[in-house]
């Protein structure tokens, strides 16, 4: 018994808050990031369809007949229609990626929380299961020879003694 480890093979609740924090803040960047790549593709194809609908009226106005002012009419209604349409993608992109953030803080929130209670559960547990204080472990340890006993944690104590 005296040749086990020093440290617990379970991690502390302190070390398991920092991991769901960690993951936490990893995924909302992940999210941040994916939402400013979707703001910025939108941007781009927005920019796109409006200098090609630039183009389209400048062709159409250098050939201007009374046909073709008709046509730079149309092209105009239709360089609109493009730029609405490429707006509505956009909020369209930024809704879905909000519910995606919104998505991840709450899975991650969960996780964190089934961690903590699990966690709680466990000290609970082990209070409930025994009824000895950290001295009298400490007191049978020392009596069954048990090396750095006084180093050792109630867990530890609870492990090695019975």
């Amino acid at each position: 018994m005296a040749n086990k480890s020093k440290k617990s093979a379970k991690p502390s609740k302190r070390e398991l808050r920092k991991r769901a924090n960690r993951e936490l803040e990893r995924q909302l960047v992940k999210a941040k990031n994916a939402l400013a790549d979707e703001k910025a593709r939108a941007k781009a194809a927005a920019k796109k369809a409006k200098r090609q609908a630039k183009k389209d009226i400048q062709k159409a106005k250098k050939n201007a007949s009374e046909a073709q002012k008709n046509a730079v009419k149309a092209a105009k209604r239709a360089a609109r229609g493009k730029a609405t349409e490429v707006g509505e993608k956009a909020d369209s992109v930024k809704a879905d990626a909000g519910r995606k953030v919104s998505a991840t803080r709450a899975s991650v929130e969960h996780k964190v929380t089934a961690t903590r209670t699990s966690a709680a559960r466990r000290v609970a547990g082990t209070k409930a299961e025994t009824g000895e204080s950290v001295a009298t472990l400490r007191a049978k340890a020392r009596e069954q020879g048990v090396a750095g006993y006084s180093r050792l944690t109630k867990a530890q104590l609870l492990d090695r003694v019975k």
